[in-house]
């Protein structure tokens, strides 16, 4: 595993505060402790050496995640790490110790080895606890990196298998135009064979323009079926080579056929920016649903948003319509 800190702002918050707590309450016990002055003087001390360390580790640690380890073989990267964290420690005290002394906040009189001895026991404590803390952001990473694995395994499960009833349906339906209409039939196996082809791709993210492609081949081929369903595209073009999760846009368009409008009524596919975010609408004007039962596809979708592209997926019913939403940053 990449020894890299890839650390957060939520987790430098939590360091942050941490400094400044720690270093407030370590300061005050030892300064009472040792008898050298006041608590409130204590306090400000371990909140000053607390600042100092908290601002080395974090220019140090962004300074060798970012320009210093891509120079160097991986073996040693712990290496590199673990002596940026010390020095964000030993640094961090020797300026914390010169701000005290320079303001007069606490007088302090150690002999020079003592203070060298206390900034590298300070420096080993630090790198102890930036590795500590390595471990903790990069386990959260490893976990994080499964379970986005897992959602896409399930994803490439889900983009080879080909609703049955769907291929059954499109074959009997080409069986039937070879003898009726032979170059509708030839249209439709192109549009047939294009559309399998895009999903069978192995690309698990794809730019919404080429969603709408596939959702337009499958499209053509319901309407060979079922020639009284319209389909208005309203998609604005900036969002056209945003990345989204393949079939997501197809799935909603199916959806809406097979339960809301049936064999006849009107599809209406919306992409739009709002709030810095994307948003993809697929509305229809059928009959509604009372209560919707999120089966494997819708379920498989929203969990897909979630992991993929950070998206949710919500429904309603406005205007007599059945609106499906899908919002993510983009």
């Amino acid at each position: 595993m990449k020894y890299f800190i890839d650390i957060s702002k939520q987790d430098w918050l939590v360091v942050f505060l941490f400094a400044i707590v720690f270093g407030g309450v370590l300061g005050s016990f030892i300064t009472v402790l040792i008898g050298i002055e006041s608590l409130y003087q204590g306090l400000v001390t371990g909140v000053i050496f607390g600042l100092s360390i908290f601002f080395f580790s974090f220019v140090l640690i962004n300074l060798s995640n970012k320009y210093v380890l891509k120079h160097f073989d991986e073996k040693f990267w712990e290496f590199i790490s673990l002596s940026f964290s010390f020095l964000a420690g030993f640094l961090g005290s020797v300026v914390g110790f010169c701000v005290v002394k320079g303001f007069n906040i606490v007088e302090i009189n150690f002999p020079q080895n003592i203070l060298i001895l206390s900034f590298t026991l300070i420096g080993i404590l630090t790198a102890l606890l930036g590795y500590l803390l390595y471990w903790i952001v990069n386990i959260r990473k490893i976990k994080s990196d499964l379970e986005k694995s897992l959602i896409v395994a399930r994803l490439k499960s889900l983009e080879y298998q080909i609703n049955p009833h769907f291929l059954f349906n499109t074959l009997n339906v080409l069986a039937e135009l070879t003898h009726i209409n032979p170059q509708l039939a030839e249209k439709t196996i192109l549009t047939f064979a294009k559309y399998l082809r895009e999903v069978i791709d192995e690309e698990s993210l794809i730019t919404v323009e080429r969603e709408l492609s596939i959702v337009k081949n499958f499209v053509f081929i319901q309407k060979v079926r079922f020639p009284e369903i319209n389909v208005h595209y309203n998609i604005d073009p900036s969002i056209l080579e945003v990345k989204i999760p393949k079939l997501s846009i197809q799935i909603l368009v199916e959806n809406a056929i097979k339960h809301g409008i049936k064999s006849r009524g009107n599809i209406w596919i919306n992409g739009y920016r709002q709030n810095g975010k994307v948003v993809i609408e697929v509305i229809d004007d059928g009959e509604g649903f009372k209560e919707i039962k999120e089966g494997t596809g819708l379920q498989n979708l929203k969990n897909r948003l979630k992991h993929l592209v950070n998206g949710s997926l919500s429904y309603y019913r406005e205007d007599n319509k059945t609106v499906f939403k899908i919002e993510f940053n983009g």
